[in-house]
């Protein structure tokens, strides 16, 4: 809706990014000429002076004229009803054609009368009449709503608050789709059903199934969005949230006999001879690198945190309470992600060397400040590292290997779950949601206490060949 004016913005009414003069004609004007209820007028700014100015003087104007009328000195306005710029005056900014159209696409929507909308069209048609071409056409698609598949795209990164590794890939995403739907001639407004089926089975079908589905999920969030600001039309009877027209358009695998050796392959944690391989190899190539490889894996392996969630550790989100030490991580992937995590005793060492001569929000990994996304700089590295060592494991149809870095999460968890430790609070501490469904635990018991979380981390040992390095 339109922004309501203050005292000191009067006449002027706020749609999208540009100011409008908004003024009302006096009845006895509107008996003497018949004409609208109201003048609107497109200031073309977003500069709150410079309409105000502008102001000023479609007012002065109007207001010589309407008493002109009333005198019987005239017989209608003689007011432009789009642009008050002068070529000298022109905005520092000025909208594309499409940006325009969409604008005014917006003020027919938030039109408050059929005399505002009339004069909206009226303005709309004026407008165009002064483009030529290309412009003219990008300006009336965009102002009947025909815009291109990604032209709302930014608006919906902008709210759904991604990592920007998470945006960059969804931005890909859409932007597959946009680059086919421009060699098939179709526009936001012509996706439907039918396209979007085409579109699977022409493009998403050939890709791994967990890769259509991730494409498809992410163009059900992209429209839901659309549906809900109402720059889509959906059929009837398609809920808002239903994603229309990506909902239901992955082909589900049936259920098949399984042969032996058929098993579908998941990702798994690294076994003992893999966590004694990494941590008893030096990192090839630059030395100035292992430490930081060598301390962030071992903390994986000790805490069950994830990647992300130790490379971006502050020095002031390690505590010390009574001489134990505990991460207290604040952000992460999910609600569950913020919790804290004791620090395992054999960790302790070299987490005092790196707090030394640090502080605040200085980076505990400090060999990875700098980077834009410490996370998947350490990732490619240590990729190529594991891959050096021969550590990895792919089978069949798989995308990537069986082994990441995720593994020494995996182990963490297995060893904890060997140990004996209650998989409530295994979840506490590698931070998992509780499963709702168990309402003893998920809703109605809090989670473990320091001393099972303590207790749980420090059920987890090193395999005995890799405590033999780590003492030499």
């Amino acid at each position: 809706m339109p922004v309501k004016a203050t005292r000191s913005e009067h006449l002027l009414t706020l749609k999208g990014n540009r100011w409008w003069f908004r003024q009302g004609v006096p009845k006895p004007v509107r008996k003497i000429i018949g004409g609208p209820q109201f003048i609107l007028i497109n200031l073309e700014t977003s500069d709150v002076r410079d309409a105000k100015r502008l102001r000023d003087d479609i007012a002065a104007v109007s207001g010589i004229q309407f008493r002109e009328i009333k005198e019987g000195r005239r017989v209608s306005f003689d007011i432009p009803m789009w642009s008050h710029t002068s070529n000298s005056e022109q905005p520092s900014n000025p909208l594309s054609a499409p940006a325009r159209g969409a604008l005014t696409r917006a003020a027919m929507g938030d039109a408050q009368d059929a005399d505002e909308l009339h004069l909206i069209v009226n303005a709309a048609e004026a407008e165009a009449d002064k483009m030529k071409g290309a412009q003219r056409k990008a300006f009336e698609d965009a102002m009947s709503g025909r815009v291109e598949i990604e032209h709302h795209l930014e608006g919906h990164l902008k709210t759904a608050g991604l990592a920007p590794k998470t945006a960059a890939e969804r931005r890909g995403i859409v932007m597959m789709l946009s680059r086919w739907c421009g060699e098939q001639g179709l526009m936001l407004d012509q996706m439907d059903r039918a396209r979007a089926g085409r579109y699977v089975s022409a493009v998403l079908e050939n890709k791994h199934p967990k890769t259509c589905a991730k494409h498809i999920s992410f163009l059900r969030q992209y429209w839901i969005f659309m549906a809900r600001r109402g720059h889509i039309k959906l059929p009837p009877g398609e809920a808002i949230t239903s994603g229309w027209p990506w909902n239901d358009q992955v082909i589900e695998s049936k259920g098949k006999r399984v042969e032996r050796g058929a098993a579908k392959a998941v990702e798994r944690p690294f076994t003992d001879d893999e966590v004694s391989a990494l941590l008893n190899s030096p990192f090839p190539k630059n030395p100035a690198w292992e430490k930081v490889m060598m301390d962030v894996l071992m903390t994986s392996l000790l805490s069950g945190m994830r990647q992300a969630e130790i490379v971006t550790l502050w020095v002031e989100e390690v505590e010390e309470n009574d001489g134990l030490l505990t991460f207290n991580l604040q952000q992460g992937k999910n609600p569950s992600a913020a919790r804290k995590v004791p620090v395992h005793s054999s960790l302790v060492p070299m987490v005092r060397e790196r707090m030394r001569g640090r502080a605040g929000q200085d980076m505990l990994f400090h060999e990875l400040e700098g980077f834009g996304n410490p996370s998947d700089t350490y990732g490619k590295r240590f990729k190529r590292w594991r891959e050096a060592l021969g550590i990895r494991d792919e089978q069949g149809n798989n995308r990537r290997s069986l082994v990441n870095f995720h593994s020494a999460r995996r182990w963490f968890t297995t060893k904890a779950r060997h140990a004996g430790q209650p998989r409530e609070t295994i979840a506490d501490v590698i931070g998992h949601r509780p499963d709702k469904q168990d309402v003893t635990f998920g809703v109605y018991a809090r989670g473990a206490s320091e001393d099972q979380k303590r207790a749980c981390v420090g059920a987890v040992e090193l395999p005995r060949q890799s405590l033999m390095r780590q003492t030499h």
